[in-house]
């Protein structure tokens, strides 16, 4: 018996002896998205990783990880937030030796933007539970959040009537003969496009590609800047337009209508170039502004004049622009003029507080239950 206790008192000795050895010295810790671009409310999964890469078990493991403030569990497990605006979420385990261990939880933020998961501290125990050790792990792995799809009726109404006219003005200003060169072929073209010959020459499909009066083409400009004085609009302003400018380059793929982006709106991230994308088509081009749009902060990197001196600047006969932006001012008209005189093309402003009440639904809300109240009021 003496022997038994006194070969298990060795045995606790030895676990504490290597347990006091830095127990989080070989242990790595990874905390990541299940995507990087998510629509607001799509659920996705929070993958945490932890291995343990030494010959002996870690008996005990604390995590408080670092999480978005804006993030939402599903189901909810409970979370604090931080003073400083993060979520932290606590959890403890062991791990064995030469473990790995990973946990999935569904999530989703509703709000559009660009998050970050900012790593965790873990504290480490010994085995007798003597001695605690602790141990920071620094990441920055984003998720990009999408600007919201706006249902507006008004605004897709104006948005077809616009497009409508100006396809009428290409067909009426058609001139088969003014080829200027071939193009790569995206689906969307009518087969009488296809050139052959240059097909068979690439060894893929070709189009032709015409003169301005034959291809339909959009600049679309996004403001952050009405031109009010105020270096910052109204937040709420801005991500209104942001859902318009999705609706529009929506509206734009759907009709399989060439456009490009415009905007002096500044884009958080490896997106330096995103303020001017020449024009383009299909899931690439259209992903690469909602990306934007997602990454785009409310702070200007030019005024308002100074992007329409940029667009007047690379106005091209027969192209059509949509402007973008929280109010248009009268004093604004005659530089939309000049432009609408350099292109010989139609051009539409669709200002944010114009279309704000129609496109929210709790305004929409309000202004049916007042129109039910008088129809009430006068029967």
């Amino acid at each position: 018996m003496l022997i038994f206790i006194a070969v298990l008192i060795l045995c606790a000795i030895g676990a504490e002896w290597v347990s006091l050895q830095d127990p989080l010295a070989k242990v790595t810790y990874d905390c990541r998205p299940s995507k990087a671009v998510v629509e607001p409310e799509e659920p996705f999964e929070i993958i945490t990783t932890l291995q343990n890469a030494r010959r002996f078990p870690v008996p005990f493991i604390k995590m408080e990880e670092l999480l978005p403030a804006s993030l939402e569990f599903l189901p909810p497990i409970p979370a604090h937030r931080q003073d400083k605006g993060g979520l932290i979420r606590t959890g403890t385990l062991y791990l064995m030796p030469r473990q790995t261990l990973q946990r999935r939880q569904p999530a989703l933020i509703r709000q559009r933007g660009r998050y970050f998961f900012r790593g965790a501290t873990l504290f480490g125990g010994d085995f007798l539970g003597i001695r605690e050790t602790s141990k920071q792990v620094h990441l920055s792995k984003e998720l990009v959040v999408l600007p919201t799809t706006i249902d507006c009726p008004l605004l897709l109404e104006n948005l077809g009537g616009f497009l409508g006219e100006i396809s009428v003005n290409r067909f009426i200003l058609e001139d088969p003969v003014l080829t200027l060169g071939y193009r790569d072929y995206t689906g969307r073209e009518p087969q009488k496009a296809i050139s052959w010959s240059q097909s068979a020459r690439a060894g893929k499909l070709m189009v032709k590609k015409y003169d301005h009066t034959l291809e339909l083409s959009v600049t679309v400009i996004l403001s952050v800047d009405s031109g009010t004085g105020d270096h910052r609009q109204d937040p709420q302003e801005i991500e209104h337009c942001f859902s318009i400018a999705r609706a529009v380059c929506e509206t734009l793929e759907d009709r399989g209508v060439q456009y490009g982006f415009l905007t002096n709106a500044t884009a958080a991230g490896a997106m330096g170039c995103w303020s001017l994308l020449e024009e383009g088509l299909g899931a690439r081009h259209f992903y690469t502004i909602l990306e934007g749009l997602g990454r785009a902060t409310y702070d200007r990197t030019q005024s308002f004049a100074h992007l329409l001196h940029r667009a007047a600047k690379r106005a091209q006969q027969g192209q059509a622009h949509i402007i973008i932006t929280p109010a248009l001012l009268p004093e604004f008209q005659p530089m939309i003029n000049r432009l609408r005189d350099l292109t010989g093309s139609q051009i539409t402003v669709l200002a944010g507080n114009d279309y704000k009440a129609s496109c929210d639904p709790d305004s929409q809300e309000k202004a049916d239950s007042k129109a039910t109240a008088e129809e009430r009021k006068d029967g």
